[in-house]
C-alpha cells in the first residue's frame, strides 16, 4: 500500500490513478468558479474533504487468523473508495506495540493517553479494534476530530461470523464518523429556534450508492471555536455550548435544518463575531442507556439525592415523572424514541433546572445544580418560626377576648392579670431576635447568588407576618380601653 498526498491507492484497482486525476480536475474547475469573494470561505468549506487516518488492531489470541488483518485492511480502503471518496480521504495503519494495546483495552480513555499527539495534515483519526472470542468477534470504534478537538463515544458491534467481519468493520467506521458544519442563522430575526448548517464537502462529487452525509434525526452539538488570522481554525480553542443540542430535520439540497434545543436564552450570543466561528459536530447514537446524575454547583462531590426529575419528549406533549434521583444524585434517562428530550429537576414543587438530554451520547451526563439546599434549610426554619408564630397569635387573640369581656363585666382585677399574662408572651423583637440569627446562619446561606435571593426573600416576607400580627400597639389599645373603663366607674 502507498500513500500519495494522503490519498489510498488500492491494491487491485488498476484504474485508481486514473481516477483520482478526474477527481481532481472536477476539484480544479470548482476552484477556479467566479464568485467566491465574501462566500469565499462557505466555497472553501463545502470542497474540503476529511483527511482521515484509521487505525486498525486485531486481537486474535482465541482464534488465530494470520491474514485478518490485512483482509480487513483492504475491504474497508476498497469500500471506502467505492462509496466515500473523495468526502473520505483515508489510509489504513495497522496498531502495534504499546499502542495496540491501548486500543485493546483502553479505547474508553484513549484521549487521556498524553501520549498521542495530533498528526500534521490529518483531520480525523479512527480507532478500530476487534478483540475475537469463541463467540465472534467484538467490535469497537471511536474517533477523534482534531480540527475542533472532539473525542466521539466508543461504538461497539459483535459480530459472530468471520465473513461478515470486515463489511461490518466498515459500517462501524461509517456509524463513528461524525461530520462537521458550520452553523448559520436562517434569517436575521432574534428566532433562533432553528439555525442551517453547512456542511464540510457538501459540493464534493458523491458517489453513486454512497447515500447522504447527513441524516434526519442526527444530533448536533454545537462547538464555539476561535479562527487565526488566516481563517484557520483552532483545535486548542474550542469550547462546547453548554446545554445545547442541535436536531437535524430537514434537508434542503445540501443544507441541513435543525431544530435548536437549548437551556440557554441566546446559546449562539447575539452576533457572530470574525474571529469566532460556530461549528456543529454530529453525535453518534450508541443506543446506550443514559443516566444523568445532578449535583452542586460549587462541590462536585455533593449529590442532590431525592429531587423530582420530569421528562418532556415533546413541545406538544406534558412533561412526565419519571422518578427521584438516587443517593448518588443519579437517575436513568428513558429514551421514549425522542432524540432529544428534556428533563425538569424539581425539589419541593419548585423548578430547579431545564436541561435537554440527548439520548445515547454519554453513559453518564454530569449536570451542575445551583444548590437548594441551603434554601430548603431556611424554609424548615422558617416553617418551625411560623408555626411558633401561629400558636402566639391564637394565644394572644384568646386572652385579648378574654380581657374584653372582663372589662365589659367590669372584673378589672381579672382583666389586669390577664393583661400581666399578654405582657409574657413572648414580643414581636423576640422573634425578630430568633429571625436574624436563623438568617445568619451558614446553614440558611447559599454560595449561589439566585439561591441566595430567593432565601432573602423568605426571610423578607416572615418579617412582614410579624409586623402584621404582633402589633404592639393591640396591647397599648387594651391597656387604655381598662383605664378609660375604670376611669369611668370611679367617676
Amino acid at each position: 500500500m502507498q500513500d500519495q498526498d494522503n490519498l489510498v491507492v488500492f491494491r487491485g484497482f488498476h484504474s485508481t490513478r486514473r481516477r483520482v486525476a478526474l477527481v481532481m480536475l472536477q476539484m480544479a474547475a470548482w476552484w477556479a468558479l467566479p464568485g467566491l469573494g465574501a462566500a469565499g470561505d462557505e466555497r472553501e468549506w463545502e470542497l474540503s474533504n476529511y483527511r482521515i487516518r484509521i487505525h486498525l488492531a486485531i486481537d486474535t489470541a482465541t482464534r488465530p487468523e494470520g491474514s485478518l488483518t490485512a483482509t480487513i485492511a483492504e475491504h474497508v480502503e476498497q469500500r471506502i473508495f467505492a462509496t466515500l471518496y473523495p468526502l473520505w480521504s483515508a489510509e489504513v495503519l495497522p496498531a502495534s506495540g504499546p499502542f495496540e494495546h491501548l486500543l485493546l483495552r483502553k479505547l474508553d480513555s484513549l484521549e487521556e493517553q498524553s501520549s498521542l499527539e495530533p498528526p500534521l495534515g490529518i483531520d480525523k483519526e479512527m480507532f478500530l479494534s476487534i478483540i475475537s472470542n469463541t463467540k465472534g468477534h467484538l467490535v469497537a470504534c471511536r474517533e477523534v476530530d482534531h480540527s475542533t478537538g472532539t473525542w466521539g463515544p466508543v461504538l461497539r458491534r459483535e459480530v459472530r461470523q468471520t465473513r461478515m467481519l470486515s463489511e461490518k468493520c466498515f459500517e462501524l467506521l461509517r456509524a463513528t464518523f461524525a461530520p462537521l458544519a458550520k452553523i448559520r442563522r436562517e434569517t436575521e430575526s432574534e428566532d433562533e429556534s432553528y439555525v442551517a448548517l453547512l456542511y464540510k464537502g457538501s459540493s464534493l462529487p458523491q458517489r453513486s450508492g454512497g447515500g447522504q452525509f447527513a441524516r434526519l434525526g442526527t444530533v448536533y452539538r454545537p462547538l464555539k471555536i476561535r479562527a487565526g488570522r488566516s481563517g484557520d481554525l483552532q483545535s486548542d480553542a474550542t469550547s462546547e455550548i453548554p446545554w445545547t443540542y442541535l436536531l437535524l430535520e430537514e434537508m434542503q439540497e445540501d443544507v441541513g435544518r435543525c431544530r435548536v434545543h437549548s437551556g440557554l436564552r441566546k446559546p449562539f450570543g447575539v452576533r457572530r463575531r470574525g474571529s469566532v466561528e460556530h461549528l456543529a459536530i454530529a453525535l453518534p447514537n450508541s443506543e446506550m442507556p443514559t443516566r444523568v446524575r445532578f449535583h452542586a454547583r460549587h462541590d462536585r462531590s455533593q449529590s442532590l439525592a431525592g429531587y423530582e426529575v420530569f421528562q418532556r419528549v415533546s413541545d406538544d406533549l406534558p412533561s412526565q415523572p419519571i422518578g427521584l434521583t438516587d443517593a448518588q444524585g443519579e437517575i436513568e434517562v428513558p429514551a421514549e424514541g425522542a432524540a432529544v428530550t428534556t428533563l425538569f429537576l424539581r425539589s419541593d414543587g419548585r423548578l430547579l433546572a431545564k436541561v435537554p438530554i440527548a439520548s445515547g451520547v454519554s453513559p453518564l451526563i454530569q449536570v451542575p445544580i445551583a444548590d437548594d439546599t441551603a434554601r430548603l434549610r431556611a424554609e424548615a426554619t422558617l416553617t418551625s418560626l411560623r408555626e411558633q408564630l401561629i400558636d402566639l397569635v391564637a394565644r394572644r387573640n384568646i386572652l385579648v377576648s378574654r380581657v374584653r369581656n372582663h372589662i365589659q363585666e367590669g372584673n378589672y382585677d381579672d382583666a389586669r392579670q390577664l393583661l400581666s399574662q399578654l405582657d409574657d408572651l413572648p414580643t414581636r423583637a423576640h422573634f425578630a431576635q430568633l429571625l436574624s440569627a436563623a438568617e445568619r446562619s451558614e446553614r440558611n446561606r447559599s454560595r449561589e447568588p439566585q439561591v441566595q435571593a430567593t432565601i432573602e426573600g423568605l426571610f423578607a416576607e416572615t418579617r412582614k407576618l410579624l409586623g402584621r400580627f404582633l402589633n404592639a400597639r393591640q396591647i397599648t389599645d387594651l391597656q387604655n380601653e381598662l383605664s378609660a373603663a375604670r376611669q369611668g366607674d370611679a367617676s
